[in-house]
């Protein structure tokens, strides 16, 4: 007798049941930031991210970050999603000097050190999806605050979200 052929059927029902349960659950229940992985009918708009980097090495850091170019951004170590650097301008570095009278005025930092240290303010397009729980690119809340790592071939450095903007739809 084979024993093959004497094995319960039910066996393969269930097989089949466990693997269209873990589908319908890759692709339709919500993701950890409340949007499925496959965002039905949800528009994707043009999201602007407001950046600042800081203490960023670099002789001259205009020319690394050129406006238009490509790059790669991951929020939280999620995977990198593609944008276009906008408008990058250097903010100056400073420090705090005591006045006579007590008052406070910023002033150049004399350090020599700090003459690589720059500043930027990076704005990062891309697209992504606005709901009433916030504004996503991939499936990240972009969050003010939040810290993103923007990835080029010329270059890799973490920036903080400063602002997050909507383009008109």
């Amino acid at each position: 007798m084979n024993t093959r052929l004497s094995q319960p059927q039910w066996i393969n029902l269930g097989a089949i049941a466990a693997v269209a349960i873990a589908f319908l659950y890759l692709f339709f229940w919500p993701g950890p930031e409340g949007l499925p992985l496959i965002k039905v009918g949800i528009p994707q708009r043009t999201i602007v991210l407001e950046t600042t980097i800081t203490g960023l090495n670099d002789k001259d850091a205009l020319s690394t970050f050129k406006q238009g170019a490509a790059v790669k951004v991951s929020i939280n170590n999620a995977p990198r999603i593609p944008m276009k650097l906008g408008s990058i301008e250097k903010l100056p570095n400073t420090v705090v000097a005591t006045q006579p009278k007590g008052l406070v005025k910023p002033q150049a930092d004399p350090r020599p050190e700090m003459q690589l240290g720059n500043n930027l303010m990076v704005r990062l397009e891309g697209k992504g999806y606005s709901t009433d729980r916030g504004t996503f690119i991939g499936l990240k809340r972009a969050r003010v605050a939040s810290t993103i790592k923007i990835y080029s071939p010329g270059f890799e450095t973490p920036a903080s979200i400063v602002n997050v903007l909507l383009e008109p739809a």
